[in-house]
């Protein structure tokens, strides 16, 4: 724990070196302030230091105690990482401080550049702070990253690996699906699959959030073709009326889950920052300041008879704790990790030490 304390202290004030000398460069050249040129720097540093620094500073011990079922895969610790990044290496780097499981971020079949920079700030209004990103879902598309995956070292800890799909269409999600659906048909990987149903608009001129029955035959479509399990992400911003329909319509098919939580949609403006921070005025904004609704659509859906994951504004053990004990069996971080992992760590100790109070 001491380790990990000391760690996260040098971490936070190192990021925050680098960003801040980061935007007076940015300044000196005139150009836009941009966090994301911080992450590509933060991210080529984390890939030249971590082969000779991993076993002192980046690696850590899941305690034996925490471990979490979902269907019938098993993750040693409940935390997992959400789908916001297919950067493989900083992946790994991640699993190494303790996560239980990661799910990539959600992939179309073909790459995507996403939305003019710059497209990623960070918040820092009182009970705010976080970030604000409209990246617009950029990636190498599905087949790159299966061309990479045998060659990373993301399948060596042999812990739950999501697949996020997304798609213009229902049958831009297929092919995603089928993709990866083939290629783990080659491994001995445990893995499943989540539904982004927040991505862009389907050929009928609606989204899934507005069309259910859209979902519902995707749903069908590929439980007919895998066993593995199948969550659907939904939006906290959905009315609860909705979330609840939305969780009828999951129950109704065999080995599924819920992730409740994703990103809320705020302009510039009701985050503190300038209209032009963000290339397009918004986007969606991740960081604390979700806990509460996150909490809120636990407890609405924890009686759904549907798993559930909880992802948004989880950052501390007692979060954590709270989340869990409302019902979500697993939790999954983003803004978190990127602002410091070692509370990962930090949080699966206090999550082992309850576990041993509870035996008593």
């Amino acid at each position: 724990m001491l380790r990990a304390q000391l760690c996260s202290v040098g971490y936070t004030t190192f990021r925050n070196w680098v960003i801040q000398r980061t935007y007076k460069d940015q300044a000196r050249h005139r150009n836009p302030i941009d966090l994301e040129e911080v992450v590509e720097k933060g991210d080529r540093l984390i890939k030249s230091v971590q082969l000779f620094l991993s076993p002192l500073l980046f690696s850590f011990r899941i305690p034996e105690s925490i471990g979490v079922q979902l269907h019938d895969l098993y993750f040693p610790s409940p935390l997992t990482i959400a789908a916001f990044k297919d950067d493989l290496h900083i992946l790994s780097f991640w699993m190494n401080f303790g996560m239980g499981g990661c799910t990539l971020k959600t992939l179309m079949p073909y790459e995507r550049d996403g939305n003019p920079r710059p497209r990623l700030q960070e918040v820092t209004l009182p009970g705010m702070e976080g970030l604000l990103n409209a990246m617009g879902l950029p990636g190498k598309g599905a087949e790159k990253i299966i061309a990479q995956l045998p060659k990373s070292s993301l399948l060596k800890f042999r812990r739950p690996l999501g697949i996020s799909l997304g798609g213009n269409s229902v049958e831009e999600y297929l092919d995603t699906f089928r993709s990866f659906r083939d290629f783990f048909s080659t491994q001995n990987t445990p893995h499943y699959y989540e539904i982004n149903i927040s991505c862009p608009n389907t050929h009928e001129g609606q989204d899934m959030l507005k069309n259910p029955q859209l979902l519902d035959g995707l749903l069908k479509t590929i439980r007919a073709e895998t066993h593995a399990v199948v969550g659907v992400k939904l939006s906290p911003d959905q009315d609860n009326a909705q979330l609840l329909l939305f969780a009828e319509l999951i129950r109704a098919h065999d080995r599924t889950f819920i992730n409740v939580g994703n990103t809320r949609y705020r302009t510039c403006e009701q985050v503190g920052l300038a209209t032009n921070a963000i290339s397009i005025g918004g986007g969606g904004y991740s960081g604390n300041g979700l806990f509460p609704r996150t909490l809120e659509m636990v407890k609405l859906l924890s009686n759904s008879g549907v798993p559930l994951i909880a992802t948004g504004g989880i950052s501390t053990a007692s979060q954590v704790e709270a989340i869990m004990d409302h019902g979500a069996t697993i939790v999954g971080m983003a803004t978190a990790l990127v602002k410091n992992p070692y509370c990962v760590p930090i949080i699966n100790r206090r999550l082992a030490a309850q576990a041993r109070r509870m035996v008593k």
